[in-house]
């Protein structure tokens, strides 16, 4: 069976399994390569990569390019979605654990919503915003289990960088009431890809000084988190009844992050991150399901 047949086969929840899959295992790989290259130059090489190989797609299947006077808004998408995102991702990654940032992760629908709230007037009701002081709660309890305040500096970054996320989604609600989801995130990300390489043009010539190893595993995140895992999450939307059908599968990232994190890492995760991960998880849980009757 041809590649094709699979793509257009497949149901939403596989496809929705393979996106969390490949996308946990990329807050694993990014800790474990971040031990040897800089948070600029993973980031350059991994879109780089990603960008080259959508810039291929885009020609091979003629995919029209947008109109002039929207490029800003795919210039915006590509710095939230994209280069800003990753180097704030990547940042966080080397200051804490995969499992908390991907349980941090977690919180971009509520943001998403929270700033549709505002610019578009969308209703967030009471159980709603019960369920985000429910996760607030849980991140509470990531920062304050010794009883003190002791943020760490990486749960900052990554709570920007899941702003920046939501801010992608939300433009992709503007963009995609002219453009298909493929079409946005494609082009999103090789402006995304465009932007990290005018930002740090050098970062490129570091590949030179990796082994196999790391490469391979630069690769691996260019090739599937970043291209393949958006191109099953696009099919797993599309085919979906409803978007929380797809959507609910982002809390299964933390555990397939933490399981990766042992294993790959032999990283145990602190009685305080299942503690407040879980309740973090719960509050989300429970504010997708109140979207989904909205």
């Amino acid at each position: 069976m041809k590649m094709k047949e699979v793509y257009l086969n497949i149901n939403c929840k596989v496809a929705s399994f393979i996106t969390v899959f490949l996308w946990a295992s990329a807050f694993v790989l990014t800790k474990y390569v971040l031990k040897y290259t800089d948070v600029n130059t993973l980031a350059v090489i991994r879109y780089f990569i990603a960008g080259s190989i959508l810039i291929f797609i885009v020609i091979k299947k003629k995919i029209f390019f947008p109109k002039i006077l929207d490029l800003p808004f795919f210039f915006l998408a590509g710095f939230f979605g994209f280069s800003g995102y990753f180097i704030l991702f990547n940042t966080a990654i080397s200051l804490i654990s995969p499992s908390t940032a991907s349980i941090i992760n977690t919180l971009s629908p509520a943001f998403t919503s929270i700033i549709s709230y505002f610019l578009f007037k969308e209703k967030i009701k009471l159980i709603g915003w019960i369920s985000l002081l429910i996760s607030f709660l849980g991140i509470l309890i990531l920062t304050l289990w010794n009883g003190r305040l002791s943020i760490n500096i990486g749960i900052i970054y990554m709570f920007v960088a899941c702003l920046f996320i939501s801010m992608y989604n939300v433009s992709q609600k503007w963009l995609s009431k002219k453009y298909n989801s493929f079409q946005v995130t494609t082009y999103s990300m090789i402006f995304g890809s465009l932007q990290l390489l005018i930002y740090s043009p050098n970062s490129l010539l570091n590949i030179v000084d990796f082994n196999l190893l790391i490469f391979l595993s630069i690769l691996y995140m260019g090739l599937f988190p970043s291209v393949v895992a958006y191109i099953f999450w696009t099919r797993a939307l599309e085919i979906s009844k409803t978007t929380t059908e797809v959507t609910s599968f982002m809390f299964v990232t933390p555990v397939l992050a933490t399981i990766m994190g042992i294993i790959i890492l032999g990283d145990i995760p602190k009685i305080s991150t299942f503690i407040g991960g879980g309740i973090v998880i719960l509050g989300m849980i429970l504010f997708n399901k109140t979207k989904n009757q909205n």
